[in-house]
């Protein structure tokens, strides 16, 4: 059954090169790629060049819609599918998913999505386990082992929404690579299934439908799960990816180091998720989040604590989208 791998871009070709690599020894036969740059014409270039090197070389499509660019290419060896979408200015994660997902259900030969970010390195048999224990117990969503790059440590199995501080809670942080969990307590115990890889039958997209593109950057792939009705979430811990986490977009757990446009996006949208799906929790987690702001000033991070109070704001006058102060200059 073939699958379609997606994963967005933005402007960090070696790392979907080395991404691309990795998947081309996969045990999974049937699948291809798709991958939308959102960082612009240089970035996609970029891409272009990248694939260019590990492939036989790229054939122009045709853009429409949001994507301005079109590329297709087969891999060295393989002969596996890539497709190159590059989307019209920076539209978003959820966007350059959706953008994927338009082409993917255009082309309608897809029985799995396998939804990437572009700093992993899945292990070769990832994708068969995904979809060994898909099948097994009827998931609509499926996750991976996510072991932090360089590091021999779980970053999560799954994960675990803390509805009155509006936090997600990974399941299985810190443990060893190679530890052995209770997979139904795991299963259990999570509501939702990190983004970093998320793999999902084609009934789930069907029903459930694209992305939340209203956040931009954060929390989509929760508001994903949280829509899913009757589809059970699973986790797959034979499936091992290999995870730089944040490398792309600088969303570091260290409060000084984190980038601007991570801390604003991640208060923000905290609170549009939670009173979208909890109202009657918002009150609460208008005040607790509020109040736990306060440790980035207790780290020192004097800027980014200046930044979260302004997202903080931005979420409780609703705004969505890319935010105006994070657009770039004319």
């Amino acid at each position: 059954m073939r699958a379609e791998v997606v994963i967005v871009g933005f402007r960090n070709a070696e790392e979907i090169r080395d991404c691309l690599l990795a998947l081309d020894r996969s045990t999974y036969a049937d699948f291809g790629v798709h991958i939308c740059e959102n960082g612009g014409d240089a970035a996609y270039a970029a891409l272009c060049e990248a694939v260019a090197s590990i492939s036989d070389g790229l054939t122009a499509g045709q853009p429409e819609g949001r994507v301005i660019a079109r590329h297709a290419a087969a891999l060295k060896g393989s002969g596996r599918e890539i497709r190159l979408h590059q989307a019209n200015g920076n539209i978003g994660y959820a966007a350059g998913i959706n953008v994927c997902l338009e082409a993917i259900i255009a082309d309608g030969r897809y029985q799995f999505v396998w939804i990437l970010n572009p700093d992993t390195i899945p292990e070769p048999d990832a994708m068969t386990a995904l979809a060994a224990h898909q099948q097994k117990g009827n998931y609509g969503i499926v996750g991976a082992r996510l072991v932090l790059k360089g590091q021999g440590k779980i970053q999560l199995y799954g994960a675990r929404w803390r509805p009155w501080i509006a936090r997600g809670y990974n399941i299985g942080l810190g443990a060893p690579a190679d530890a052995t969990p209770d997979v139904a307590a795991i299963e259990r115990e999570m509501d939702y299934v990190a983004g970093a890889a998320m793999f999902v039958p084609r009934a789930f997209v069907e029903q459930v439908g694209f992305f939340d593109e209203r956040y931009f950057l954060y929390y989509e792939e929760t508001d994903w799960c949280f829509r899913r009705g009757d589809f059970r979430l699973g986790y797959a811990h034979e499936a091992i990816v290999v995870h730089a986490h944040g490398s792309t977009i600088g969303s570091s757990v260290v409060r000084k180091t984190r980038s601007p446009l991570a801390v604003y996006l991640d208060e923000r949208n905290k609170l549009l998720f939670s009173r979208k799906f909890l109202p009657g929790h918002y009150p609460v987690v208008l005040i607790a989040t509020l109040l736990l702001i306060g440790q980035y000033p207790k780290a020192g991070a004097w800027r980014n604590f200046r930044v979260a109070l302004a997202g903080w704001w931005a979420g409780v006058r609703g705004e969505t989208g890319v935010p105006d102060r994070f657009k770039p200059k004319a």
